[in-house]
């Protein structure tokens, strides 16, 4: 994607995706400041993307290590981590072209990161990823209609919402399949487990140190971040679809919805 972005003047995503929008801290804001802010967060949205893609494909191509690589599932997979990877290059070159600069992970995300890649088995691995990229694919659907939105983000997200419907689509499949005769133990685990997994994503997309390098006071935004429908609504919009697949698919006991709803999520 050999693409020049020079439009500083336009946000880094749709404005009403900021965790801030709305706030009393963001009415006080001029234009200017408010595309600056929305730039490093996108800048840290896609951080998270590509971390997440790179997890799974640590995971998968563990498990495929000795694996005949002729079987057309392998095969699959193989031409999925060549996408996973290319979409993290994209990714990475649309936060160099924001010059928003890369925001170092919160420690318990880049823990639970070490978790998922050694321990994560079938259905939690996809489903905690499907998660990232179901809420994803809802916010860049609106990233890459929004013509206040920097062009190299508009560009990113058609690319990646076009190519990744295919790789949510096998992701549901490889969670029926991973479901399929498990006992009920197994299922309450996995779907406790899958819940704290999302939640720790949802919850990692805002990151302390964006807004103090903007030099905001970060108990004032965490407090108003907090306390905002608007941040909520967006969130549990973003979330729509993967709660319904996990209530289709048994995923969705009464304490898994007491996490989603500590999340924004439901």
């Amino acid at each position: 994607m050999d693409l020049e972005d020079t439009d500083h003047d336009r946000h880094g995503m749709t404005p009403e995706w900021s965790p801030l929008f709305g706030t009393p801290t963001w009415t006080r804001m001029s234009e200017a400041a408010r595309r600056e802010l929305t730039r490093c967060e996108v800048a840290h949205y896609l951080g998270v993307a590509i971390w997440l893609e790179v997890a799974l494909q640590i995971v998968l191509l563990r498990r495929n290590h000795s694996a005949d690589p002729t079987r057309p599932d392998v095969k699959f997979l193989f031409n999925e981590c060549a996408d996973e990877n290319l979409h993290s290059l994209m990714f990475a070159d649309a936060i160099d072209r924001l010059e928003a600069g890369h925001y170092r992970l919160d420690r318990s995300l880049i823990f639970t990161g070490w978790l998922f890649r050694n321990f994560a088995w079938g259905e939690i691995a996809y489903a905690i990823v499907l998660a990232g990229e179901e809420m994803f694919d809802v916010m860049q659907r609106d990233w890459m209609a929004d013509d206040r939105v920097a062009e190299t983000v508009r560009r990113t997200s058609y690319v990646h919402v076009v190519e990744e419907s295919r790789h949510m689509a096998f992701a549901r499949q490889r969670i029926r399949d991973h479901l399929t005769g498990i006992s009920r133990t197994r299922r309450c685990l996995s779907t406790i487990l899958i819940a704290v997994g999302t939640h720790l994503i949802a919850k990692g997309l805002i990151n302390r140190r964006i807004y103090r390098g903007l030099g905001m006071e970060w108990r004032s935004v965490r407090a108003e971040i907090g306390g905002n429908e608007h941040h909520r609504m967006m969130y549990r919009r973003a979330a729509a679809s993967l709660v319904a697949f996990l209530d289709e698919e048994d995923l969705l006991n009464g304490f898994a919805r007491w996490i989603y709803r500590k999340s924004n999520l439901l």
